[in-house]
């Protein structure tokens, strides 16, 4: 690595922790507030990601106008905003844990379990999503996250040091024995928590997804057919600046055919569906700066892009 890059890293990673010591010593109410207002400036000096969101809105919703899309991502903007800041102030938030996150349909999860195979826990880049596996780990459930290796190790440690301060075990995809640790988590009903509403490079299918194919990681289904886990698709929604509420669903689980892939595709399509629906409900707490439909399946073209008036943006 050149000297350049270490000192930009250097410099990025120490920029880090000097700014999270310095909002740890703020209110709570507080961070999130500037948060907000800190996702609301990304907003207006990220042209290239507001333009990408506003344009995955509009496929995604295509009976509203470029208005009513522009405002859903700008609250995506300060719901994330908020979300940062929440993380850095999550030892306040641990020590008041119920009075900041309530739970609904707890009883998906606990039937889920009962095989005693593990369970997958199924989100999306939804809401504040790492206050759920904080949550269940702090109740004394044994968890574990699949997370995505940065660039920097320095970053990857601040970062997994955080979760695994509050009991979340980090899983780093594939890293070296990673797929006997989550086979180990499994066999010990343990949950395992997946994003799987991202086109990244791992070993995916497509999918419909608001319409339109979607590559999608299928790693969860894998398991779910192979390891026997229970599933539950969670989500994660913020009722107010610092509240939030856990939301259970039981996937639908197909029948299996016999077929291993065709059975695969299915499993896959109902846990994108659960996702989708949830979004439809809660436009404003998905992250939707994300490429989804980059990857195209063969056969007929793509739909056709949506074109924005880049004036108003």
């Amino acid at each position: 690595m050149k000297l350049r890059q270490r000192l930009s890293r250097a410099l990025v990673y120490y920029g880090t922790k000097s700014i999270l010591f310095f909002f740890r010593l703020l209110p709570l109410g507080f961070d999130t507030w500037l948060g907000a207002g800190l996702g609301r400036l990304a907003y207006h000096v990220l042209p290239r990601e507001r333009t990408k969101g506003v344009q995955n809105i509009l496929k995604a919703f295509p009976g509203n106008d470029e208005t009513w899309a522009r405002e859903q991502l700008k609250k995506s903007f300060e719901g994330f905003g908020r979300s940062i800041m929440e993380l850095v102030k999550l030892e306040t938030i641990v020590r008041h844990i119920d009075d900041y996150i309530q739970v609904r349909n707890f009883e998906v999860f606990e039937q889920a379990r009962a095989k005693g195979n593990g369970v997958l826990w199924i989100t999306g880049h939804i809401g504040n999503w790492e206050l759920m596996p904080v949550y269940f780990a702090t109740k004394g459930y044994e968890t574990y996250v699949v997370a995505k290796q940065l660039y920097d190790p320095n970053m990857d440690g601040l970062i997994n040091g955080l979760r695994e301060r509050f009991g979340v075990h980090p899983v780093l995809r594939g890293s070296e024995g990673s797929g006997k640790k989550i086979l180990r988590a499994l066999r010990s009903n343990a949950i395992l928590g997946m994003l799987i509403d991202q086109d990244t490079d791992v070993q995916g299918v497509f999918v419909q997804f608001f319409g339109d194919a979607a590559f999608t990681p299928r790693g969860a289904s894998d398991l779910a057919v192979k390891a026997g886990a229970g599933i539950v698709a969670g989500f994660i929604t913020r009722t107010d600046s610092k509240h939030h509420v856990i939301t259970l669903h039981a996937p639908v689980v197909p029948e299996k055919t016999g077929q291993y892939e065709q059975d695969i595709v299915a499993l896959t399509q109902s846990m994108t569906t659960a996702i989708e629906q949830h979004i439809r409900e809660h436009p404003a707490d998905w992250v939707w700066m994300h490429a989804r439909w980059a990857k195209r399946p063969p056969g007929p073209a793509a739909k056709e892009k949506v074109v924005l008036n880049t004036d108003e943006l």
